[in-house]
């Protein structure tokens, strides 16, 4: 018997052993597929990301300043810089969505400038002309947005600068901004953003599969895809979402959304404001607007709502 016993006691080991060992192995494949994954297909957003005829244009009409800077791992870091005073000590960093370029950033830089504000328009990593090859979901994009801050120091060392990110670039800014780094920026203003990457993907793949046993097996292996996550990069999924990352903040933010936005709802604007611990802190729905479609529904508000804000800062 106590043969037996000490039998089933060293199955059960291995069978332990062996349910972590292909927990570890399915959560490594979990967290590979989070950066290659098609997610334009899985989100139904269209990819524009390499569509650079536009900025370019631009940067060679109006003699706008086309720059790169190294971040901490040495990826080179594309962007344009846009000077509207000279020596002038106010900046605004742009954030495009998620396979986007700096283009898309295009149209919110006048509202900045008319308040004199030099502007920088970046490509987050893996988009754009910057390198990286995938979209990164916050894995380094604390030490890209140093990278852009210390560019912008380095054309005035007492520079004032604040974030205006859309979607996946409000998502990247919010998380910048309870960094240490972060937490000494002028102002945030986050358009459109997501709250949790992995409710995000849970509701999307939910959607695109109409498969339930998926999400099932996304909640069975977060634990063992974090485990891997923080193998590869010392980092957890609250480390790279703006939900939490809000609750660490200490700079001014505005959240804008769409009342009409399908893809994130405005509930999780809702939910920012409530969690971020900036001061002030100010939430704008928009009528009738889709998902980062607030400047095309109704532009005039838009800067309006914008302006008022970073104005009151002053």
């Amino acid at each position: 018997m106590h043969f037996l016993f000490k039998l089933f006691k060293w199955l059960l080991t291995l069978v332990i052993l062996g349910a972590l060992a292909f927990g570890l192995y399915l959560g490594n494949l979990s967290y590979e597929e989070l950066f290659n994954a098609p997610w334009d297909r899985i989100l139904g957003i269209e990819n524009h990301r390499l569509d650079l005829g536009r900025i370019h244009g631009l940067e060679d009409r109006y003699g706008w300043q086309r720059v790169m800077v190294p971040s901490k791992d040495g990826t080179e870091l594309r962007g344009t810089y846009i000077e509207t005073v000279k020596g002038g000590r106010k900046a605004v960093v742009l954030l495009h969505g998620l396979y986007q370029n700096r283009s898309m950033c295009v149209p919110y830089i006048s509202m900045y400038q008319d308040m004199g504000y030099n502007v920088l328009l970046v490509d987050l990593r893996g988009h754009g002309e910057s390198g990286g090859g995938h979209t990164d979901w916050g894995i380094h994009d604390v030490e890209d947005m140093n990278a852009w801050v210390d560019f912008l120091r380095s054309k005035n060392p007492s520079m004032e600068i604040g974030f205006h990110g859309i979607s996946l670039g409000a998502a990247m800014a919010l998380i910048y901004s309870g960094s240490d780094e972060g937490r000494h920026m002028k102002f945030y203003v986050a358009d459109s953003s997501y709250g949790n990457l992995l409710e995000l993907g849970r509701d999307k793949i939910m959607t695109y599969t109409g498969d339930s046993r998926l999400v099932l097996g996304m909640d069975v292996l977060s634990p063992f895809m974090q485990a891997a996550m923080f193998f590869h990069t010392g980092k957890i999924l609250s480390d790279v979402d703006p939900a939490s990352q809000v609750t660490h903040m200490t700079s001014p933010v505005l959240f804008l959304h769409g009342r009409a936005d399908t893809l994130i709802p405005p509930s999780v604007a809702e939910e920012l404001l409530a969690d971020a611990s900036g001061s002030p802190k100010n939430l704008y729905i928009f009528d009738g607007a889709a998902h980062t479609m607030e400047m095309a529904t109704n532009g005039p508000a838009y800067r309006s709502v914008v302006q008022k804000f970073v104005k009151g800062l002053s």
